[in-house]
């Protein structure tokens, strides 16, 4: 016994158990710490952030829907390759916002390109969304919207995203929207977008009218 208290003492400290334990902990803590940042983040960006419609693009019908996802393009990123006039595939990697005028469904219609979000170079009816043009491809937005399986009839009509946009100009993609403006609800209304933000089911337009003053954009 007591050649194996000699032993223990001479550990390096770093190799002693209630230091190890020690670690441990705070290694969880910080876990749970940035873990509880990013929800708070999230929850944040989707109660406060701006909404704005955006139109739904074509995309290959054999890959459109997948089982419990649907995969996304935006009738927006044309407009912006045009207007960045350059071969897309050379293009070297860039980024700054996208300058979209909201109408009076809430539907943002590409304006022109910008170097920066600042409020005092938008109008009232402006919005700046971020995007990053990276390996020739065009990062806007989410690509893909996931609802539970087995509710893909419902999101076929789907015409616009409803995005929620930080004063960043970072746009989260929340619910899908069909011609008629009316946010699109899962067979069982029980989607995630529902759970997350039951609110936006029922007046999606006094959502974004909320929205838009909780940002002050």
């Amino acid at each position: 016994m007591s050649n194996n208290l000699i032993s223990k003492s001479s550990l390096p400290w770093l190799q002693k158990r209630p230091v190890k334990i020690t670690i441990a902990l705070l290694g969880l803590i910080i876990i749970l710490l940035i873990m509880t940042i990013n929800v708070a983040k999230y929850e944040t960006h989707l109660a406060t952030g701006d909404t704005v419609l955006l139109e739904l693009a074509p995309v290959d019908p054999r890959g459109f829907m997948q089982g419990d996802y649907m995969t996304l393009r935006y009738a927006i990123e044309d407009q912006v390759l045009y207007a960045i006039g350059q071969d897309i595939t050379d293009a070297k990697p860039s980024e700054g916002y996208i300058i979209v005028t909201i109408d009076n469904n809430n539907v943002g219609r590409f304006d022109r390109l910008a170097d920066s979000n600042s409020r005092n170079a938008l109008a009232a009816d402006e919005m700046a969304l971020y995007y990053r043009l990276r390996n020739g491809v065009l990062k806007l937005a989410t690509n893909a919207f996931f609802f539970q399986e087995g509710h893909s009839e419902a999101f076929e009509t789907a015409e616009y995203g409803l995005f929620r946009v930080n004063d960043k100009g970072e746009p989260l993609l929340t619910n899908m929207v069909d011609k008629d403006f009316e946010v699109i609800k899962s067979i069982n209304n029980d989607s995630i977008a529902e759970l997350e933000n039951p609110d936006s089911l029922e007046n999606p337009v006094s959502l974004e009218n909320r929205g838009r003053q909780g940002s002050g954009m």
